[in-house]
């Protein structure tokens, strides 16, 4: 009896730890820890044309109008240096927009040039993470004018509003087309030193987006 009673306790005994190992034995390789999610940004530059006017001693001019008589006058040329842009929302970037907008010709004999330059904080929104774009920026400005041996430059703040869409080409590479308006405040004073100017500019560009 009592070696039939050691018998029946050690099956049971067994069965149980058999019991016991079966999940940690049946359970499947540990999972990997998921992947740390990547920093979303985006980069581009843009090329285009378009028309800009400034103020003097509240007399408005348009760039054109200062190379009245010109016979080797240039289109105003317009260039995104550089658009950047940092995720701080899935489909709104933080980032950066330097611009630049020159003309020149030649008036008489004094080679003159006017350039406009704008070095902005923007935000820039994607309403659906991808194609249309709205953006807003604000910074610092600047209007140089020189004619002849002469220059003057007036420094002064600006904003700008723009609208554009990304089309998508391959992988993170897009083609861009964009409009903006942009104005300009300065100080200071002087005969010849503006007061504020304006312009409007379209672009065709490229963005890299992963």
């Amino acid at each position: 009896m009592l070696v039939s009673a050691a018998s029946f306790a050690a099956c049971a005994l067994a069965a149980e730890a058999g019991t016991e190992s079966g999940p940690a034995a049946s359970a499947g390789p540990p999972q990997a820890p998921p992947p740390e999610e990547t920093i979303k940004v985006f980069i581009g530059a843009a090329f285009g044309s378009g028309t800009a006017r400034y103020t003097v001693n509240g007399t408005t001019k348009s760039f054109s109008d200062q190379f009245q008589g010109s016979s080797d006058e240039s289109p105003l040329i317009a260039v995104k240096v550089v658009s950047f842009g940092v995720a701080v929302r899935p489909n709104l970037y933080a980032g950066m927009d330097l611009t630049g907008l020159t003309q020149s010709g030649t008036v008489g004999t004094d080679k003159t040039n006017l350039q406009l330059s704008n070095y902005f904080a923007t935000l820039t929104w994607f309403p659906w993470e991808r194609g249309l774009f709205l953006r807003g920026g604000a910074g610092v400005s600047s209007l140089f004018k020189g004619v002849g041996s002469e220059s003057e430059r007036s420094n002064g703040l600006g904003v700008l509003i723009s609208a554009g869409y990304a089309l998508r080409v391959h992988g993170a590479h897009h083609l861009t087309f964009s409009a903006e308006q942009s104005w300009q405040t300065y100080w200071g004073s002087g005969a010849t030193r503006a007061d504020n100017s304006e312009y409007n500019a379209a672009y065709v560009g490229y963005m890299w987006m992963p």
